[in-house]
């Protein structure tokens, strides 16, 4: 009997000690249960997510090499449905994926933009979800990086293409400008962006020297660049003087954010090393308030021995500031968490944040809410094919009001203002606050110049955290920099948010 109770309480304990162990991450993994694993089983080189079919909830738009793109659809609580045949399905290489209302008709189209093949996929929302094909509107070239944003300031998304190398329309190296004619179709503009003689992978646009406009960040293969933008949307080239020496980096992906909570966006490049002679290690920009840059990768990240694919800004740990997600080349790497110090200093903490099925050769990360909780969800697309292992991973947050990690508390100790996601948005994003002491709250939307342009909470709450959604689009907002206020009692915090239209 002795040995029996002996036995079970071994196993009790085991059960629990497992019990425990699963609930120390702040994500877990929904792939099996709430994605089609047939449709997600590789070629994917980007992922973007949004409402497409207008039902209140995202879906997610995935970009394929040599395969056709997918679209997968919500059903409102993050389980998903292939439903891609809602676009015309070919096999193109396509890269990058911007989606906008193009035609200004209150739904959103999908643009791919294609290397190797040279055809940018450009789809047409007929307002349920369905596309129509709109390729003839973009000429062909190749092109690995495509940015949307508004540069004659009308209202219409323009475009702004990578070029890594075709001559059509503009000579080789040139970003590739579109000007949205007000109709979703454009005209090739040369004056905007000049010359760029390496291979983009990722654009970004940001208020990188505080001007109130945005100007560029090209991620690129050989050598970075900085365009600074005049205010009317036509951009300098002033990477010489704004950011460090060449670093011999092989970037793919950009992120921009105040790392170090200073008021000013700095810079992180994912970097990796296909060609042999680059840099494996990440890189680490930080803005001097005015737009100068200097490398401080050595005091603040982590050495790196890996390939880099993607890496993103968020708040991990609810504790007020930026954290970075890093995705990574080959196959069997894992999704990885970096913790900040506060002060822009990064430690890793993989460990505490994903289960170890976080396993993705993810060339792209998207954090969105899935699954409707208000809380951010994570999807990372998988390039390899499941014969070479792998699928899209779909993680979801785990509730902290639940007491499932340390780091959290249901009553905050202190008074914060979370990164709002996803960001850049278009149109809507969330807002998450944390409030240590009760009384009227107050959060204001505030434009570039500081006035303000709406205002969100005006009303007593109690001490807690909250989570509020702010649709650009009910108040006729234009693309660019915004700011969002929260005001407590004697305290405010204020942060920066990216609107892209």
């Amino acid at each position: 009997m002795k040995q029996f109770l002996f036995a079970l309480i071994l196993i009790l304990l085991c059960i629990t000690s497992n019990v425990l162990t699963a609930q120390n991450y702040l994500y877990r993994d929904v792939t099996n249960s709430n994605l089609p694993l047939s449709s997600v089983s590789g070629s994917g080189m980007d992922v973007e997510s949004a409402d497409i079919d207008n039902d209140g909830d995202k879906d997610i738009i995935i970009a394929r090499e040599f395969a056709p793109n997918k679209i997968l659809i919500n059903n409102g609580n993050g389980i998903f449905t292939d439903e891609s045949f809602r676009i015309p399905q070919f096999s193109y290489d396509s890269e990058d994926i911007c989606v906008a209302d193009f035609d200004r008709d209150g739904d959103l189209d999908i643009i791919f933009a294609s290397e190797d093949n040279a055809v940018h996929e450009f789809y047409l929302n007929r307002g349920n979800g369905y596309f129509d094909n709109a390729n003839n509107r973009l000429p062909h070239f190749t092109s690995n990086a495509l940015f949307v944003m508004d540069l004659n300031n009308d209202g219409y998304p323009d475009l702004i293409f990578g070029s890594n190398g075709a001559a059509n329309p503009a000579p080789p190296g040139y970003p590739q400008v579109f000007i949205n004619n007000g109709n979703a179709t454009f005209t090739f503009d040369s004056t905007r962006v000049p010359f760029v003689d390496i291979v983009p992978q990722d654009i970004k646009a940001g208020d990188m020297d505080g001007d109130g406009d945005l100007d560029l960040v090209f991620g690129c293969e050989d050598f970075n660049k900085i365009f600074i933008n005049d205010g009317a949307g036509h951009f300098t080239d002033m990477t010489y003087v704004k950011f460090p020496g060449n670093m011999n980096d092989e970037t793919r992906k950009v992120a921009l954010g105040d790392v170090d909570n200073d008021g000013d966006l700095d810079i992180f490049f994912s970097n990796v090393n296909f060609r042999g002679d680059r840099n494996l290690q990440d890189r680490l920009y930080i803005n001097d308030g005015s737009g100068y840059f200097y490398d401080s990768t050595a005091s603040r990240l982590p050495v790196d021995g890996e390939h880099t694919l993607d890496g993103v800004f968020y708040d991990l740990d609810n504790d007020g500031d930026l954290d970075i997600i890093t995705s990574n080349a080959f196959v069997n790497r894992p999704v990885k968490a970096f913790k900040n110090n506060g002060k822009g200093v990064f430690t890793e903490f993989t460990e505490e944040v994903f289960p170890p099925t976080a396993v993705a050769e993810g060339l792209g990360i998207k954090i969105d809410n899935f699954n409707n909780d208000t809380l951010p969800d994570i999807y990372i697309v998988h390039r390899r094919t499941t014969a070479s292992g792998g699928n899209d991973k779909l993680l979801f947050r785990i509730n902290p009001s639940i007491g499932i990690n340390t780091i959290f508390n249901s009553i905050p100790e202190k008074f914060s203002l979370l990164q709002n996601y996803p960001n850049p948005f278009n149109p809507s994003t969330t807002i998450q606050y944390d409030l240590k002491n009760s009384g009227l709250v107050t959060l204001k939307i505030l434009n570039a110049s500081g006035s303000e342009v709406a205002e969100l909470i005006n009303e007593f709450q109690n001490r807690g955290s909250y989570s509020i959604n702010f649709d650009a689009g009910k108040f006729g907002l234009a693309s660019g920099v915004y700011f969002y206020r929260l005001i407590s009692g004697v305290e405010s915090i204020t942060k920066s948010m990216l609107l892209i239209k």
